[in-house]
């Protein structure tokens, strides 16, 4: 009994190894009925590999209510195969995508030629889909809602239990019903990477959601033109700055955009800034003032703020950078940054620094 439990732990080890590696997967399956039950598990972890088979199989485990839902709408999708499903597959999802998801069903009905009331039956597949899901996933890790369409998915059976654990969310501002932000506020407090996409109006249901979170490490926060201020979140922002580690801000616009907000994150070991225009790192003029005292890794893409700033941020918080990469400045050549990071950063592993002229570009390694 012992060393059939080591075996199971040592596939399960091997197993992992191959998860993006599909097609070896699939040969597991064949293999006997151990192999075949921990590589199904792994091979339907994540909807964004889904394939229409796989949409198949799902709708061949639809409950009868669900299927019969379908069948009165004239929705005919045929089983993949003519014999029950041998596994809980939905059960084994850990990571959703409803991009992925609705992209999948689309093509099940260009399959099917199934063209008539098309966008309402759509609608209703994916809902069953979703009904599916939050009903019998246990515990999802992983939801990505770049644009979603079913935001009630949050009221159906089972979602408590299924979203409460959620560690990782991917969401947009604008296109994601404020609704779905106030009801997963309601179930979901233990975050620990939050990605959004700020666009349109932020509204107060996406404000609850951040101000709930009780220990969310990694931040990243994407800001496009149409978008309004981001000082609508700040406050809830605020209200989690001990926990964050790691905060990654993508400026897609040339305006100015207040930075001062994350000198309330004490605790950041990791701070990534991506500036596309000269007005977005304006406020660098004050923080380079600040003091980070865990600091261990400073990332500045594409352009760079004056080096003076720069320069005296470093001074101050230097010393416990690990790693520093700035990008490229266009300017002449200036070896003055790297003058202070050999002088001001003593326990550096890795350094990148680039800069371009014209036709001219260096870039230095440690």
């Amino acid at each position: 009994m012992f060393q059939f439990l080591v075996d199971i732990d040592c596939l399960n080890e091997i197993f992992e190894y191959l998860e993006e590696d599909r097609n070896t997967l699939h040969s597991c399956l064949l293999v006997n009925r151990l192999w075949c039950e921990i590589a199904v598990r792994i091979l339907w972890r994540d909807s964004q590999y889904y394939s229409t088979f796989t949409f198949r199989t799902l709708i061949a485990c639809l409950p009868n209510e669900s299927k019969e839902v379908l069948h009165k709408n004239g929705i005919i999708i045929p089983p993949p195969t003519s014999k029950p499903p041998i596994f809980n597959y939905a059960s084994f999802c850990k990571t959703l995508a409803d991009s992925k998801i609705l992209i999948k069903i689309c093509q099940l009905f260009q399959q099917f030629s199934l063209s008539e009331n098309i966008l309402h039956n759509i609608l209703i597949v994916e809902q069953e889909i979703y009904k599916l899901f939050m009903k019998q996933i246990s515990s999802l890790k992983t939801l990505n809602v770049l644009g979603i369409r079913n935001a009630n998915f949050t009221n159906y059976p089972g979602a408590e239990n299924c979203l409460k654990n959620l560690s990782e969310l991917h969401c947009n501002s604008y296109y994601t019903c404020p609704d779905f932000f106030y009801q997963l506020s309601q179930i979901c407090h233990d975050l620990q990477i939050l990605s959004i996409k700020l666009e349109g109006i932020i509204s107060d249901g996406l404000a609850d959601l951040i101000s709930v979170q009780k220990n969310l490490k990694w931040l990243k926060l994407t800001q496009y033109f149409y978008c309004t201020s981001i000082t609508d979140i700040i406050p809830s922002l605020t209200k989690i700055s001990n926990s964050l580690i790691k905060f990654d801000f993508l400026y897609n616009l040339d305006q100015y955009i207040p930075l001062l907000f994350i000198t309330k994150f004490i605790n950041l070991q990791e701070i990534i800034l991506s500036f596309e225009g000269t007005k977005s790192f304006e406020d660098f003029e004050k923080l380079q003032y600040f003091s980070f005292s865990q600091l261990q890794i400073l990332d500045i893409r594409h352009k760079c703020p004056k080096f003076e700033f720069l320069i005296h941020f470093l001074e101050i918080n230097g010393e416990t950078l690990k790693e520093f990469y700035a990008g490229e400045r266009f300017s002449v050549c200036d070896h003055s940054l790297n003058l202070a990071v050999s002088k001001f950063c003593p326990n550096l592993r890795k350094l990148s620094v680039g800069f371009k002229s014209d036709e001219l570009e260096t870039v230095n390694h440690l």
